[in-house]
């Protein structure tokens, strides 16, 4: 256990460097997330419009899942995976930022959907490969506490931007965001990361092949887990697209208001979150069990 410790105290820098990563990340992906819907509503769009711009992203990230997790499997530089997907970001946020015409808008949100399915698995496995099995519920609420924050300062800075300067320019913040996100990218130290551990090869790994490591498996012998993931999607299926509709609203009557209402609601939403890092140890079931999730998709490999 001593040893674990000195290990992590080496790789300290390192871990400082990830938390400030999920929460400049955090900061690009609200600017291009909610207030979107208002921004394409201010320009003139149709609801029937924003909708489509909004589901073609959707659907990108949905056909890209799978796809990105065997890539970061494989890819042994996680902090390239992190830096190419924060460009692509910011490459989106610019197309939004120069222009409201939909080719401009469609081709930012196949940017943004297919930079997003590399984001958290990266991250994800990054934190294993840093910290290992036994230490990750703990660095993994540290992460989301680091990105709750981040949600609300952009927020914040969004709803500045707007009101000021003008609601375009709220994209252009999130692109100039990427910049901080990358140097603390490259701030982790590549040789700080185990490869092995990032894919799951830890502590636990001989143990875990003794069994069928499927999580289809683990859902199957796991209720509790799995009411706790269709909870979940039911509650993302009849929310997601609540922020969308209400910044499409509230466009339609001041847009200049729209960005500060959105602001305020991000705010009331993330805040509640700042309580992952302790998570843990208030024995608050359904984050260790979302940890585990985590963790567990970190183990899951493709057969030789």
């Amino acid at each position: 256990m001593n040893a674990a410790r000195n290990a992590l105290l080496e790789k300290k820098r390192s871990l400082r460097s990830l938390e400030a990563t999920n929460f400049f990340l955090a900061d690009v992906q609200t600017g291009l997330g909610p207030f979107l819907a208002a921004s394409l509503a201010g320009a003139g769009w149709q609801p029937g419009k924003v909708g489509i711009a909004l589901t073609v992203g959707g659907i990108v990230t949905v056909l890209l899942q799978t796809p990105a997790g065997a890539v970061v499997d494989r890819v042994h530089s996680k902090r390239m995976i992190l830096v190419l997907a924060s460009v692509v970001l910011a490459v989106g946020a610019m197309l939004l930022w120069v222009s409201a015409a939909p080719l401009a808008v469609y081709t930012a949100q196949v940017l943004t959907g297919s930079s997003g399915p590399f984001l958290a698995p990266t991250l994800a496995a990054v934190t294993m490969g840093l910290v290992g099995d036994r230490l990750f519920d703990r660095q993994f609420g540290s992460n989301q506490s680091f990105n709750a924050a981040g949600n609300i300062a952009s927020a914040l800075l969004v709803a500045l931007v707007s009101r000021f300067i003008g609601g375009r320019a709220m994209f252009l913040t999130a692109a100039a965001l990427t910049i901080p996100t990358i140097l603390c990218v490259l701030l982790i130290r590549q040789d700080d990361i185990d490869f092995d551990l990032a894919r799951g090869k830890g502590e636990e790994h001989n143990a875990a092949k003794e069994k069928d490591d499927s999580l289809i498996t683990t859902l199957r012998g796991d209720r509790v887990l799995f009411t706790f993931l269709a909870c979940a999607f039911l509650f993302h299926l009849a929310n997601a697209a609540m922020l969308p509709q209400l910044g499409e609203m509230l466009a339609r009557g001041e847009s200049k208001s729209a960005a500060p209402f959105m602001s305020a609601c991000q705010c009331d939403l993330r805040g509640r979150f700042c309580s992952c890092r302790g998570g843990p140890n208030a024995g608050h079931w359904p984050f260790q069990r979302c940890s585990g999730i985590a963790r567990d998709c970190c183990r899951v490999r493709r057969s030789a």
